[in-house]
């Protein structure tokens, strides 16, 4: 099911229907003005839930903040798929999503910018997760030149992706 950029669509109102949708195993709720209140009502009401896209405006991100990266690992473990691009999440929530979501295969964490990869870090999530789309910024460290003409951002191309329509 695809929900995206539905800004009128109110936590109430949007719980009352997913409720109702427990075979539920695929969620876009993209650009939507959802709150951790509805994807814990996610997690509770859909066990079946293998894909979940939630991006987030990357422009309007704030400060750090994991209460909907922590509601999604402790509602979604059976998640094989997961695109949060935009979301303020910290190195914590990722770590929690890492922990407790162990079937992840799929993981675009693009434009979340509150996160601080460590190489440790950076090597779990490459190690754990079979496509890794990683935050890229904008400044001219996150280029790597290899002399043959091309510079090539420093994160795992994406020809390397998984696309869900092929």
């Amino acid at each position: 099911m695809r929900l995206v950029d539905c800004q009128d669509i109110s936590d109430n109102g949007f719980n009352e229907a997913v409720r109702k949708l427990s075979r539920l195993e695929e969620l876009d709720i993209s650009l939507c003005n959802l709150t951790k209140y509805s994807i814990e009502v996610i997690g509770l009401s859909c066990p079946l839930l293998k894909s979940f896209t939630f991006e987030r405006d990357w422009s309007a991100y704030i400060l750090g903040a994991d209460d909907e990266a922590l509601v999604i690992s402790e509602t979604m473990p059976r998640l094989s798929r997961l695109d949060i691009k935009g979301n303020k999440l910290t190195n914590d929530g990722l770590l929690a999503i890492l922990d407790r979501c162990p079937l992840l295969e799929y993981l675009d964490i693009q434009g979340c910018y509150n996160l601080n990869l460590t190489e440790s870090l950076k090597k779990r999530c490459i190690e754990q997760i079979k496509h890794l789309r990683l935050p890229i910024l904008s400044n001219y460290e996150d280029f790597v030149d290899y002399d043959d003409g091309v510079t090539y951002r420093d994160s795992i191309l994406d020809d390397d992706l998984y696309d869900p329509y092929d």
